[in-house]
């Protein structure tokens, strides 16, 4: 049976927050092993921004390639931002 196009959305919609969450979390148990957490991260963001930019991407339109893009980038910013526990 078929899903009805907001349970697919919503479907859709978990799998990449979830996938978000276990990223952040790898990030983070990394980031704390290294001698310098935010330099890692740091390093680690700037690396990931930079291929994100660069990345071959399956052929389509330039306008959706750039969004996809700017996407990707805006994930990765979120995933890696230097922040201290309080």
């Amino acid at each position: 049976m078929a899903e009805d196009e907001e349970t697919a959305t919503a479907r859709y919609i978990a799998s990449n927050v979830s996938t978000q969450l276990m990223l952040k979390t790898m990030f983070e148990i990394i980031a704390t092993m290294a001698d310098d957490p935010d330099g890692y991260r740091s390093d680690m963001r700037a690396q990931l921004l930079d291929i994100a930019g660069t990345m071959p991407l399956a052929p389509m339109a330039a306008a959706r390639e750039r969004k996809v893009r700017a996407f990707v980038k805006e994930t990765v910013g979120n995933l890696l931002i230097n922040q201290r526990p309080n």
